[in-house]
């Protein structure tokens, strides 16, 4: 599975976002359905998606939440125990991370307070056991389609490099026509652009 950046940005951006959901909803008492509305249209959102350095590894949760609420940042401090709200935000990065997802999308498939009413006995198994609230609610993603992706390509683009036809990828992507079941040559040429093997091709994502 591909996954959304680099695992060492993970345990920092669990931290963060962990933190921010706690601020937000015990000491700004914002509900955290409304909290998660507001981190999805901004741009922490999306530097969170990308583990970006400058945004999220340069500032902490009080300063991020800040520019999330478009306020002065608060001095507050964090708890010892980990709360329902921290554990929701900490569940929420690493199935971002994970499924390669937007938390648009993750949010939209099981919203941030039904997540929480799975605090008891969730926040005691492992977090696998967490993303698989996610796993049966997302929709199944074409492989092809987020390694061309990573890779910056265009299905034209693709279509180019690798001499299949652009038609041929979009029904690919789209699942009008089975990928597993082309031809090798087809899956080879494909593997080659994209620098992967004819598993990854076949193999469908969350």
């Amino acid at each position: 599975m591909i996954h959304a950046y680099n695992e060492q940005f993970l345990p920092v951006i669990k931290n963060k976002l962990a933190q921010m959901f706690e601020l937000a909803v015990n000491v700004e008492n914002i509900e955290i359905d409304t909290f998660a509305d507001l981190f999805v249209s901004s741009r922490v959102c999306r530097a969170f998606e990308k583990a970006d350095p400058v945004l999220v590894m340069g500032k902490s949760a009080n300063e991020l939440l800040a520019l999330i609420l478009d306020k002065e940042p608060v001095n507050a401090l964090i708890g010892d125990e980990a709360s329902p709200e921290y554990w929701a935000g900490w569940v929420l990065a690493c199935a971002q991370w994970y499924f390669n997802t937007t938390y648009k999308e993750l949010i939209s498939a099981l919203p941030c307070s039904k997540l929480v009413e799975n605090y008891f006995p969730y926040h005691e198994m492992d977090i696998t056991q967490s993303l698989d609230l996610y796993a049966g609610r997302l929709p199944r993603k074409s492989a092809l389609k987020e390694l061309r992706r990573k890779h910056g390509l265009s299905q034209t683009e693709l279509a180019l490099l690798s001499g299949v036809p652009e038609r041929t990828i979009r029904s690919y992507e789209q699942g009008t026509n089975d990928i597993s079941k082309a031809q090798a040559e087809t899956l080879y040429a494909l593997s080659q652009v994209l620098g992967c093997t004819i598993e990854d091709l076949i193999t469908s994502i969350r």
